[in-house]
């Protein structure tokens, strides 16, 4: 038996009702609204999504310049790249460097690996007519828009469209950057 010391007043907990009275009930035309909206926006988020509403799709355009690559891991953990068509080393990048490239790579692997493809199949590095810079993978069907991560990653990417890499455009005009 526990007993109340004298001088201490124990208050009620916070939403506790004075004498015992019956908790709130929600009324039932409310729940019946709350689950109808629910219901209204699982089945606009799959009618959306089954008939592409509200979609983001990038228009097709004609292709400028495009470089088909492989990419090797290098023994000292930098990356070589190898251009495809002509087998030849097109750049070797050092280790610790290009980490949005090395985590793009990253990711389309990673698809390539659960999809069962190795790494032979090259990816195609294609800049648009209208500024757009894709890195695809043919093998997946996956794709990056390297123009909607910024100009230091854009220009990790264009070097290596050029059969040199360095400072300056990709291509001369028509080229039009992404605004």
């Amino acid at each position: 038996m526990s007993q109340q010391q004298p001088g201490i007043i124990f208050e009620p907990e916070p939403g506790e009702r004075p004498g015992g009275a019956p908790p709130l009930v929600v009324p039932k035309p409310a729940l019946q609204m709350a689950g109808l909206l629910i219901a209204t926006v699982f089945a606009l988020a799959i009618a959306a999504r089954f008939f592409g509403f509200g979609a983001f799709r990038e228009v097709p355009t004609t292709v400028l310049i495009e470089r088909s690559l492989r990419f090797e891991d290098a023994p000292n953990q930098g990356i070589t790249v190898i251009d495809a068509t002509t087998n030849k080393v097109a750049v070797v990048l050092a280790p610790g460097s290009n980490g949005f490239l090395r985590g793009a790579l990253r990711a389309l692997t990673r698809s390539r690996r659960a999809a069962g493809v190795g790494a032979i199949a090259p990816f195609r590095l294609v800049r648009y007519t209208d500024g757009r810079l894709v890195l695809h993978d043919d093998a997946t069907g996956q794709q990056v828009t390297i123009t909607s991560f910024g100009p230091t990653q854009i220009e990790s990417f264009d070097n290596l469209l050029k059969e040199k890499p360095g400072p300056g455009p990709t291509v001369a005009p028509p080229f039009v950057p992404v605004r």
